[in-house]
């Protein structure tokens, strides 16, 4: 036992006594928050202002008076408001995290409309600007029913819808060349009379015509899907309108109602969090696979190089095979289970910052650090009795590959998994060897309650797969970690279990 322990201690030291290691456990940390503090920067710089006309054939009358009120400049505004403030909503019911109310802090914080407040509010209007870019100038200009399309097309081509806004010497905008530039068409909309009427000798339930929406090149999707949903908005308007219904009522009536979703917890009521109900057990997951396998290439990788080198030789001189795998996998364990105790715990200081610490139940943690066991000796098994067969990295990938394509299931599996935990497909995974250890932590780190007789079930099948490998993979070190030459193939390394 004590040459076990400090063989242990030394593949531990061998590890996280280096600046290699350091330097890969803090650099992802790192990594990850330059990502999140930059990249939402970098993406919210403000593209140029979408300045131009766009063209309407409205063969019907009705819909170019509907689509030019919706382009004014007023309700433009208002749509990004509303946009915006829906935008947030969003993001507060899917993570929880409340963001801050544009409408407030400003002179008009108080009032009575308050999408007025945002439109008035310059820390609002900045804020909008930043997260989805300054409000595009645009005009309509309705040509007569009976113009020519195709000629008309022609002049989208002319059309620069990224141009920036020209300026003057000083700085100040140039309104000469920006009256021009207004003028550019960077939409073609041709509505047929039957879009918005049906026939004479149409049927009631037969369905409208649709119509054609020309842009130019390079013209922003955001513009194009603003302009197409106006477009839509106005001709339903326009139906209604002929028909003698109240569209303000209409719309009334068929507006989406939102549910309030909230989850009852011991400490009472919160908000539903759908996005941290699906990515907290894909984190555990996640740590625990990486965790496992960091430390089994790290088991793998020194197996070879004291092979390769014959630093084998002269510790096998001093203890037995037994001893020295069994020393090589706790220590290159405690390794790995350093690197989920760091992850984990960054992860849950992240959850207190951001006062979601209610979505682990500590139970789950130490099913975790369970399942973490089992996962590691799976895998450490495996890395040893590979490392000690070959003499070279390479040797060992090919006998890696089918492994590693195995391990990697529960990953693919992930979202199916996830999305029933308590399914058939599931239950049956959770007591498949090799995986059952990281489909269990998914599931119990899920929403829904596990039964209790699946868990210890998994868990003595997964402990049975220990002892299974640790046992096989202990004859093959022995054979193979003194033997040199051309590498084993699987039907090889099955011989020398029933041999030694």
């Amino acid at each position: 036992m004590r040459k076990i322990f400090t063989i242990a201690v030394r593949e531990f030291l061998a590890v996280v006594a280096t600046k290699g290691f350091v330097l890969g456990l803090l650099i992802p940390p790192v990594i990850m928050a330059v990502m999140v503090t930059l990249l939402p920067r970098l993406m919210n710089q403000k593209p140029p202002t979408v300045v131009g006309s766009i063209a309407i054939i409205d063969q019907s009358g009705l819909v170019a008076p509907r689509l030019t009120d919706a382009f004014s400049k007023d309700q433009m505004e208002k749509r990004r408001a509303d946009k915006f403030r829906e935008a947030s909503a969003e993001v507060t019911k899917r993570t929880g995290v409340a963001l801050p109310d544009p409408t407030k802090g400003g002179p008009d914080a108080n009032a009575a409309n308050p999408m007025a407040a945002a439109m008035n509010n310059p820390i609002a209007k900045a804020q909008m600007e930043q997260a989805m870019g300054a409000v595009p100038e645009l005009t309509v200009v309705t040509l007569p029913a009976d113009t020519n399309a195709d000629a008309t097309k022609t002049q989208l081509l002319d059309a620069n819808p990224r141009a920036a806004l020209p300026l003057k010497d000083d700085g100040t905008p140039d309104e000469t060349k920006i009256a021009t530039l207004r003028k550019q068409k960077l939409m073609l909309l041709v509505i047929p009379r039957e879009t918005v009427v049906r026939a004479a000798d149409a049927k009631e339930t037969d369905n409208f015509a649709g119509y054609q929406l020309f842009t130019a090149p390079r013209l922003d999707p955001e513009v194009t899907a603003d302009i197409r949903d106006q477009a839509n908005r106005a001709i339903i308007d326009a139906r209604l309108a002929s028909n003698q219904l109240d569209v303000d009522k209409v719309r009334s009536l068929v507006e989406r109602p939102t549910a309030d979703q909230q989850v009852v917890t011991a400490a009472g009521e919160r908000k539903q969090n759908e996005a941290a109900a699906m990515l907290v057990p894909g984190a555990f997951m996640f740590l625990l696979w990486m965790s496992v396998f960091v430390a089994g290439q790290y088991l793998l990788t020194s197996t070879i190089e004291e092979k390769s080198s014959r630093v084998m030789e002269v510790l096998l001189s001093a203890t037995s095979p037994l001893e020295l795998m069994v020393g090589k996998i706790i220590g290159k364990g405690a390794v790995g289970l350093l690197v989920l105790v760091l992850y984990a715990g960054a992860g849950i200081l992240a959850l207190i910052a951001a006062t979601m610490l209610d979505l682990i139940a500590w139970q789950n943690v130490v099913f975790l650090l369970v399942y973490f066991v089992i996962a590691y000796f799976i895998v450490a098994s495996l890395m040893a009795a590979i490392g000690a067969a070959v003499t070279e990295l390479a040797e060992a990938q090919a006998l890696m590959t089918p492994i590693n394509l195995v391990l990697m299931i529960p990953m693919l599996l992930w979202l199916p998994i996830m999305r029933n935990p308590n399914g058939t497909f599931a239950q049956v995974c959770s007591f498949v060897p090799l995986i059952n250890p990281f489909v269990m932590v998914l599931r119990i780190s899920g929403p829904e309650q596990i039964p209790g007789w699946q868990i210890a079930a998994s868990i003595f099948i997964g402990v049975l797969t220990v002892v299974a490998l640790v046992w096989a993979s202990a004859k093959i070190f022995r054979v193979g970690v003194l033997m040199y030459g051309k590498p084993p193939n699987f039907s090889t390394l099955l011989r020398w279990v029933r041999m030694a």
